[in-house]
């Protein structure tokens, strides 16, 4: 038994139009980013010349946050520039996406003195991305 599509030419239609709105969507999404990081850049400047008055441990704080924001930025955008170049998603580009998230999360809890329920819980989750990211490559098709 083989499947037919009805109305070929509106499918194909609905196909294109969905296609070229997501590719749309996606490329004001990289602009839209690259002024968030572009911004990002010119804070931490502007932070690092107002906070030289300050102790040397705030100042630290303040730019390694900074820091690994941009950095997050930088991987949401390869994750985006890869799916409009390939057409889909490397699961590898998304755990590094979220591993730099929890990054920024396991650094803010440094700074805040978190209690052990939430340094066991992003631990946790840390080592179940560091297990997916192993096994993306370790079993990825293309080698």
């Amino acid at each position: 038994m083989e499947l037919r599509v009805r109305y070929q030419k509106f499918f194909d239609q609905i196909t294109v139009f969905f296609g070229t709105a997501i590719r749309f969507m996606l490329n004001a999404l990289v602009i839209i980013i690259s002024c968030a990081l572009i911004a990002g850049v010119a804070k931490s400047g502007y932070d690092l010349f107002t906070s030289l008055h300050r102790p040397l441990e705030v100042l630290l704080q303040k730019m390694l946050l900074d820091i690994v924001f941009i950095v997050a930025l930088v991987e949401i955008t390869t994750t985006i520039l890869g799916y409009l170049k390939d057409g889909y998603v490397q699961v590898r580009y998304i755990v590094d996406t979220v591993l730099i998230i929890m990054l920024n999360e396991v650094v803010s809890l440094w700074f805040r003195h978190g209690d052990l329920k939430e340094a066991i819980g992003i631990s946790i989750i840390i080592a179940t991305l560091a297990a997916v990211r192993i096994s993306t490559i370790k079993f990825s098709e293309r080698k």
